[in-house]
């Protein structure tokens, strides 16, 4: 079974607490960090686009081998030993399932939550609650969803616009703030730490504050998949490198900051350097609006992961969730799925943001364990050279060969080596408290939260995945040179 879809927006998932890439149109990242302070944030920054390149060029490597919408759970597939390629095939792509949910819903939590914040920040007397902004992100939802189903034939040109937004935006942000706003010494910037969490070292601090892909049905993805992930990785790293500079030196007391009652920081810093509220909040808005395109991508990319698992009977429900769009060709049921449970999901604000917070900081520690699991099985397969060329053929995983984009020797081993490291680092202290002594209402859940999905995810497989799910199905076979299309047996 093949479906047409149009081209996803690539999501760059970083530090929740890099106010600099908020600027740049990314999720969840609007909140200055105030552990490790403008130093932290600047060298923090650095190590962070380092070790995202680092990631995405191993996973480039995998993506150039088979550039499959099912991405870390097809590459586990086909990586993983004979015996137990099945269960950690399905446990990745269980995983992977739940943080493309919290995708689309982080994004319009943040796009509404920014939206109330302006309307707090011009109407002083106005009370914020809980539901206005869930309603907020119904609203985003439901004009996400119709973008991606019925009016899906306008979204490759839709995007194209969002992309000259995301640019101009940046600089209609940049250039006011650099010439208006107050100017820091360098030693400032570039020196100065603070450590308001208790940690017992600057270091220490800075590492908990460094909180916060799937392929594109491509031509000629081999090369055009893991191409694009880097380039977008590399401009968006510069621009926004460039944005955190800008801000540091233009904040002024950034303890000052922290201490307003502005619900983001980067709202105060825009409003203290261009002495216009009204000014802060339409350069806010701008940062409302990418963060609800963010949720547009979100939504196309996690339908197409959830589209693809379910192709391979992993879901209950697989058969309706693989139902396409007549007209469109677009997998509307699944679009729906993930709509509904990021709606879900956005009634825990009504109850407490902090819960909704936890949950949502998931989608870090999800992604980067489910990227970790192929990027081991790989660096396992490459020490022992188990990966053919292309013109030895399938080895010890058929069909199963080196693509185009590749790091060779010793140097891709050290890569995947980083990679693994980096990912491992961002998951453990994702899980870690804001202060070293926190109190029950300030302690960081998502630990426990991140333990009972994979309890779920194993007993899941275990009840009803195992005697379901193949792994991933074959659809086509070569044969003498050529490729022939094959229908699999799946009742359908």
């Amino acid at each position: 079974m093949s479906t047409r879809s149009h081209p996803l927006e690539s999501v760059i998932l970083t530090s929740r607490d890099a106010l600099e890439l908020a600027q740049v149109g990314k999720r969840e990242v609007l909140k200055v960090s105030p552990r490790g302070g403008p130093a932290g944030l600047v060298y923090g920054y650095i190590a962070v686009w380092i070790g995202f390149i680092s990631i995405f060029t191993a996973v480039g490597e995998l993506a150039s081998m088979i550039p499959s919408a099912g991405g870390q759970y097809h590459w586990a597939s086909i990586l993983a030993p004979e015996s137990s390629k099945r269960f950690i095939s399905h446990v990745t792509g269980s995983i992977c399932i739940i943080a493309w949910t919290a995708v689309p819903t982080g994004a319009v939590y943040v796009a509404g939550s920014i939206l109330q914040s302006a309307v707090a920040m011009k109407h002083p007397e106005y009370e914020p609650q809980g539901w206005h902004v869930t309603l907020i992100m119904w609203g985003i939802l439901l004009i996400c969803a119709i973008l991606n189903t019925w009016l899906g034939m306008i979204l490759p040109v839709l995007e194209v616009f969002i992309g000259i937004v995301h640019v101009l935006g940046f600089f209609a942000v940049l250039i006011p703030i650099v010439y208006l706003g107050p100017k820091a010494d360098a030693r400032s910037v570039f020196v100065q730490t603070f450590n308001v969490g208790g940690w017992r070292d600057i270091t220490l601090a800075t590492f908990v504050g460094l909180k916060g892909i799937m392929a594109e049905e491509v031509a000629d993805s081999t090369m055009v998949v893991p191409h694009s992930m880097l380039f977008a990785i590399a401009i968006n790293g510069v621009l926004g490198f460039a944005m955190l500079i800008a801000f540091l030196f233009t904040a002024g007391d950034l303890s000052a900051v922290l201490k307003s009652d502005a619900p983001y920081p980067f709202m105060q810093i825009l409003e203290n350097a261009t002495q216009s509220t009204g000014a802060a909040i339409v350069f806010s808005s701008m940062i409302a609006i990418m963060q609800a395109c963010c949720g547009l991508g979100g939504i196309s990319s996690g339908s197409r992961m959830l589209w693809a698992f379910s192709r391979e009977q992993a879901l209950p429900g697989w058969r309706w969730i693989l139902q396409l769009n007549e007209r469109t060709s677009v997998p509307f049921h699944s679009i729906c799925v993930i709509v509904v449970a990021a709606g879900l999901i956005g009634l825990i604000n009504i109850g407490s943001s902090v819960v909704l917070n936890i949950v949502l900081s998931l989608l870090m520690e999800a992604f980067f364990f489910s990227y970790a699991i192929p990027l081991s099985l790989l660096l396992y397969r490459r020490v022992k050279g188990h990966i053919p060329e292309p013109q030895q053929g399938g080895g010890d995983n058929k069909g199963f060969v080196w693509g185009p984009f590749r790091v060779r020797g010793w140097l891709g081993i050290a890569n995947n080596i980083f990679a693994l490291v980096f990912s491992g680092i961002v998951v453990i202290f994702g899980f870690w408290p804001a202060s070293s002594h926190p109190t029950p209402s300030h302690m960081n859940y998502s630990v426990a939260i991140f333990g009972g999905v994979l309890i779920l995810a194993v007993g899941y497989y275990l009840g009803w995945g195992r005697k379901h799910y193949m792994g991933p199905l074959a659809e086509v076979e070569v044969t003498a040179g050529s490729v022939e299309q094959r229908r699999c047996e799946r009742g359908l």
